[in-house]
């Protein structure tokens, strides 16, 4: 990977590491579940229940995906870097610009 592609990479990564947060961030305080005034709203207490647990189960994969984008930046100037852990051979440059993070090649991805 030339020094440019690492560049455009880290990036990359860094933009989707912010884009992550503020998600996390909106899908946080949409999963708080406030009360509505009148306890009485039964409807509308089960459609905010069901919005908060819609909002809880995206929440997990997003959490997932910052820490995948963070483990990467962090490891981006390893000499192992890029390298599919599955078969040792080389990610190309344009999978980890794709898809920040990805730490498989996509023929063992497929498997």
């Amino acid at each position: 990977m030339t020094g440019e592609q690492r560049r455009k990479l880290f990036n990359r990564i860094t933009d989707e590491i912010q884009l992550s947060r503020k998600h996390i961030s909106v899908l946080q305080e949409a999963a708080r579940l406030l009360l509505p005034e009148e306890s009485g709203n039964r409807s509308g207490m089960r459609e905010m229940i069901k919005a908060k647990s819609a909002n809880e189960r995206e929440l997990r994969p997003a959490q997932v995906r910052l820490n995948t984008l963070e483990r990467a930046l962090r490891k981006i100037d390893d000499t192992d870097f890029g390298i599919c852990y599955i078969c040792e051979q080389s990610i190309p440059v344009v999978r980890l610009i794709g898809m920040p993070g990805v730490s498989r090649c996509a023929k063992c991805e497929d498997k």
